[in-house]
């Protein structure tokens, strides 16, 4: 029985022995191999983009030094060049699995995956990614090219997003206030005027000022004494339009043919040009649109912004007659407010949705 114990303890020892010993072998072998480069191309001669998910494809295009969708509209270019620069720092160790079982289980299949994106140079592909299962936080398996290798890597598929959306640069609509001289809202106009501030006064030890900024202030044209302007409200909702950042750009928007604009604004800008800017509710869908007059396409814009472009930047709710709006000023000021902070925040979580779920799922993974 003793001998048999010591037998038993024996193959105990060297069956920990044998475990140490593959343990520092790995070890040794991921120390001395290192983490290598795992895409090897030239970022500044990328000029084509291809991002897929299995359902939705997403195709950029180098112009010069800009980019823009295979439509020719206008992208995000710091993304793209955080994209590029993300792909050409990723680094990996020892694979994780290689065999084409493994394909399917970490879901890097050519039929299953979770994104995949090709980069190309005079067209030629330089490089291409798989991304498949989460492999922890922030983290997937990948295989690069055709290869089996199966490695994990600081990448989710938050940073690679299918949805062109999501690429569209969405301060193309944006202008400065000094661009714009007059507005003009149905039979209603608001023109800029510049008064220059008279300087400020002299404080103890000080000299008076001789130069002072100007004021800029804006004066519907055409009142009747019975009639008073906003300004501050106008100037208020005019900086949400010359800010707005859409929701997405489409072609087609897919409005019914007889539908009007619930209101038209339009802007008589310091070079000569005029903007207008069509607003559009479409009830079934409950979608809100604008169409902007030196664009071709429709721009989709959250319900709060439709709202504030449809209803409060029009003539009656700037206009006060017999002071039959002052009763609701202050009213307004604090709803405005509290919808201000409620859009701000409902904005940064839409922008941050798609890369929360994302992220969320790589987790489960």
């Amino acid at each position: 029985m003793k001998k048999k114990i010591t037998i038993l303890g024996g193959l105990l020892v060297l069956q920990a022995f044998l475990i140490l010993a593959i343990s520092f072998r790995s070890e040794g072998l991921q120390s001395h191999q290192g983490m290598q480069a795992l895409l090897d191309f030239n970022r500044e001669q990328v000029d084509r983009i291809l991002v897929a998910d299995g359902e939705q494809r997403s195709e950029l295009k180098r112009s010069g030094d800009s980019w823009t969708t295979a439509e020719g509209f206008p992208v995000e270019a710091d993304r793209v060049d955080r994209l590029l620069d993300r792909l050409k720092e990723l680094q990996h160790g020892l694979a994780v699995a290689q065999t084409e079982a493994s394909l399917k289980r970490f879901k890097l299949s050519d039929d299953e995956f979770e994104r995949r994106v090709e980069l190309y140079a005079d067209g030629k592909q330089v490089a291409s990614l798989t991304l498949g299962s989460g492999a922890g936080a922030r983290r997937s398996h990948v295989r690069a090219g055709d290869g089996k290798e199966i490695y994990a890597v600081a990448l989710g598929s938050y940073d690679l997003p299918a949805d062109i959306a999501q690429w569209q640069d969405k301060t193309l609509l944006q202008l400065e206030a000094d661009q714009v001289e007059a507005v003009r809202i149905g039979d209603l106009t608001v023109r800029k005027e510049v008064v220059a501030a008279e300087p400020a006064e002299a404080t103890e030890g000080e000299e008076a000022s001789s130069e002072a900024e100007p004021e800029t202030t804006w004066v519907a044209e055409g009142l009747s004494e019975e009639q008073s302007f906003d300004a501050d409200k106008f100037e208020s909702e005019l900086k949400r339009l010359l800010t707005l950042r859409y929701t997405r750009a489409a072609s087609d928007a897919g409005l019914p043919e007889a539908i009007e604009p619930v209101n038209t604004i339009t802007l008589e800008l310091a070079d000569g040009e005029t903007r207008s800017y069509e607003v559009y509710h479409e009830d079934v869908a409950d979608e809100h649109w604008l169409k902007v007059s030196d664009r071709k396409e429709y721009f989709e814009i959250s319900s709060y912004l439709g709202g504030r472009f449809g209803e409060h930047l029009a003539a009656d709710k700037l206009i006060e007659v017999n002071g039959s709006m002052a009763e609701d000023t202050a009213t307004s000021a604090e709803e405005e407010d509290a919808s201000e902070s409620a859009v701000e925040e409902d904005r940064a979580g839409s922008e941050t949705a798609n890369h929360g779920a994302d992220e969320a799922k790589a987790d489960e993974s």
